[in-house]
């Protein structure tokens, strides 16, 4: 993975530019300072002027090129020893070309990672030790040469190396920063979600009963109207109880997500479970639904949650058979076995050619679902034999957490109505 250079482009020619100056003072003051013993000053001065005119290219290069500059600086320094064993330039040259070769092997490193660091420096190391050893004339610090040549390219492309694991390094930290924000931000929005699904489902669940109780009694009092004032009052009286109900209940739900929102130590409502089974018989009861209860088994006590989805699963079960039942009647029963908690809504359905007003809605299945999936639970609905609906969820007892849109199974009807 290349990396750029960190420097602000305004500022990236200064590295050049000093590397520049380095290379080419010791390439002026030698060639000033004496000519070669095989040439005249002036030829030592071309000479000393190509070699450097050649680094300065590979140095500027270098950040856009780096392999090819490294082999260029390679090639330079080849020629500069060869070139200062015959004699025909002075050390400087040679100096500036190790230079040159150390920079492009550093830019390697710091750009390309370790194995194109290794492969220019060997390539320089092989290259440019060949000729230190074997150029006329063999000189006895040859092999002297060639280790301090290993050890100045090996600590270049060393700190080449280091540079770009640092910069690996802090790459890394701020892109697992930028993830770590990102998923904080995925959690949130999810918790958001999860948030709405839940108040979808708790308005739901406070609403259902009382909307579809106003909505059989408002159509019995205009039938009942004309021919039968006093039933019709009766019904009339249901809906304005249930309305007052929807009411209190939404009020009082609001009331907590204000006071939730604002950090507020709210006094909230009593949580529904089973032991508020009673009290939700005889609001049905009310409305013209007869419950009629059965307890197979020792009750156990529920934890919290599986106590308000127990609550909350009965609750749709009955509103259902409140809303698609023919006879008025309802029978639950209660399984408490070793495995879990099964409850069973059992209701006589009335044909779909019935003439009263029917609420259809598959958000209410949808929610149960929901809910007992957060439990481990299951929901099957089926009909049959004859004209009787029955809703079965189980609960199990000591379940981990499911995913909402988890297991659920149903039979389907066509005559259903949810």
């Amino acid at each position: 993975m290349p990396f750029e250079s960190p420097l602000p482009v305004r500022l990236r020619w200064i590295p050049s530019a000093l590397a520049i100056i380095v290379v080419c003072v010791p390439v002026v003051v030698a060639s000033r300072s004496r000519a070669a013993a095989g040439g005249t000053t002036t030829e030592v001065l071309a000479l000393s002027v190509v070699v450097a005119l050649v680094l300065v290219a590979a140095l500027v290069l270098r950040t856009r090129y780096p392999r090819s500059t490294a082999a260029v600086a390679i090639a330079a320094a080849c020629a500069a020893v060869l070139l200062s064993s015959l004699a025909l330039i002075g050390p400087g040259p040679v100096v500036a070309s190790i230079i040159t070769l150390m920079t492009t092997v550093f830019g390697v490193g710091s750009r390309q990672g370790r194995t194109p660091a290794l492969i220019v420096a060997g390539a320089a190391v092989v290259a440019t030790g060949s000729v230190l050893l074997l150029a006329p004339p063999p000189e006895s610090r040859g092999v002297e040469s060639l280790i301090l040549l290993v050890a100045l390219v090996g600590l270049a492309a060393t700190g080449g190396v280091a540079q770009y694991n640092g910069r690996a390094f802090i790459q890394a930290i701020t892109e697992r920063a930028r993830r770590a924000e990102e998923t904080r931000e995925s959690e949130a929005e999810r918790r958001v979600t999860e948030e709405r699904l839940a108040i979808a489902r708790d308005l739901h669940d406070v609403m259902a009963h009382q909307i579809a109780v106003i909505n059989l009694h408002a159509a019995s009092a205009s039938k009942a109207l004309r021919t039968r004032p006093d039933d019709a009052e009766r019904s009339l009286t249901t809906v304005r109880e249930a309305a007052r109900t929807v009411l209190g209940e939404i009020g009082s739900l609001l009331t907590v997500l204000r006071s939730a929102d604002s950090g507020s130590s709210a006094v909230m409502a009593p949580t529904p479970g089973l032991s508020e089974l009673p009290r939700l018989f005889d609001e049905f009861s009310k409305a013209g639904l007869t419950v009629e209860q059965r307890t197979v088994g020792t009750p156990v006590e529920l934890d919290s949650l599986r106590d308000i989805v127990a609550h909350r699963v009965l609750q749709e079960g009955l509103t259902n058979a409140h809303k698609h039942g023919g006879d008025g009647t309802a029978l639950v029963q209660l399984d408490y076995g070793d495995d879990g908690l099964g409850i069973t809504v059992t209701n006589v359905t009335r044909p779909r050619s019935d003439d009263r007003t029917v609420v259809e809605s598959g958000h209410g299945l949808a929610g149960v679902r929901e809910r007992l999936s957060s439990v481990g639970g299951t929901l099957e609905t089926s009909f049959g034999p004859g004209p009787v609906h029955r809703f079965v969820a189980h609960l199990p007892l000591d379940a981990p957490h499911h995913d909402p849109r988890g297991s659920e199974q149903a039979v389907p009807d066509p005559n259903r109505h949810t």
